[in-house]
């Protein structure tokens, strides 16, 4: 199932990293994967969104679903395999998804581009877009650089799927910005990314598709609820932002726990339409519970009102 196809250098260079596998060396590559996975990618996004600065929060969020969006539909166009599938010489230090076995494509998804490397890129570069200072532009180029290296070491991806991560995600990006720059309606940037997405119905059949479906519905209602019904007020208080990421967290995985809790685990992972209906619901419903409704809290409890409220402006 999928498709095998690679450079030979890009063999020999995975294999130069492995070469150099330690216990130091294995920590901060797996360091680096985590940066773009979905716990701490929730955490970024929610401190601007929640605390910070609302605004910026809003454009990476658009800025990140487009380079996810992006990525899933290339994904199931190109249905390449992952290197340690067809290649001896190449270890699997850290399956995409830890639950499933390691030589399922079904399981693990396919390998170009890597999203990691895209969703790495599309946050980090557009919060330096955003505030245009050395600190964040050094950190929007090192902390993807490093995240797509990490993907090459730890086996699961090509060279050249993590160099197409990052590209998508600079294309994200400049995307984003441009449609900020020239439309004034979000509500229509919103649309104008969901109307993207929807050909890969056609024949995206890998769950991260669904999974993106599922998150651009779910931020995109929550950006329109907020705007019309919440208009909450950022924080810079430490204590109430530390317990706003917090409670945002929990609700996220809270939500998405108990939708998924009714049906079983083997109807959940199979590639059926009803399972790929299930997950875009799932996250549908837990980002818009986390960006939507449970900022109408903010108000409304002390704790997480914050005596000091910042500007929402970007």
């Amino acid at each position: 199932m999928g498709n095998t196809f690679y450079f030979d250098w890009e063999l020999r260079l995975m294999e130069l990293f492995q070469s150099a596998d330690s216990p130091a060396v294995n920590a901060l590559a797996q360091f680096f994967s985590l940066m773009g996975e979905e716990l701490l990618l929730i955490i970024i996004i929610g401190y601007f969104y929640w605390c910070y600065d609302k605004e910026t929060g809003k454009r990476v969020s658009m800025t990140f679903m487009a380079a996810f969006l992006c990525g899933t539909l290339l994904k199931g166009a190109v249905m390449r395999r992952r290197p340690y599938m067809d290649n001896e010489g190449v270890k699997c230090l850290r399956p995409a998804h830890k639950d499933g076995d390691i030589m399922d494509v079904s399981a693990q998804g396919y390998s170009l581009p890597s999203l990691h490397a895209s969703m790495s890129s599309s946050i980090f570069g557009s919060l330096a877009v955003s505030y245009k200072n050395t600190v964040w532009i050094i950190l929007g180029i090192i902390i993807p650089l490093c995240v797509g290296l990490s993907r090459i070491y730890v086996g699961v991806h090509y060279p050249t799927d993590v160099l197409a991560g990052w590209l998508i995600g600079t294309a994200a990006l400049g995307t984003v910005s441009l449609l900020y720059k020239k439309i004034k309606n979000k509500t229509v940037i919103y649309c104008i990314i969901a109307a993207v997405a929807l050909p890969g119905l056609f024949y995206c059949r890998d769950s991260e598709y669904f999974n993106a479906l599922g998150i651009i519905a779910g931020f995109s209602a929550a950006f329109i609820f907020e705007e019309k019904y919440v208009s909450f007020e950022n924080t810079r208080s430490i204590s109430a932002s530390v317990l706003r990421v917090v409670g945002g967290v929990l609700v996220f995985f809270v939500v998405s726990t108990l939708i998924k809790l009714p049906f079983p685990a083997e109807f959940r992972d199979s590639a059926t339409a009803g399972a790929f209906a299930l997950r875009s619901i799932r996250y549908a419903a837990a980002v818009f519970s986390a960006m939507g409704l449970y900022p109408m809290l903010f108000g409304k409890i002390k704790l997480l009102k914050g005596k000091d409220s910042g500007s929402d402006s970007a």
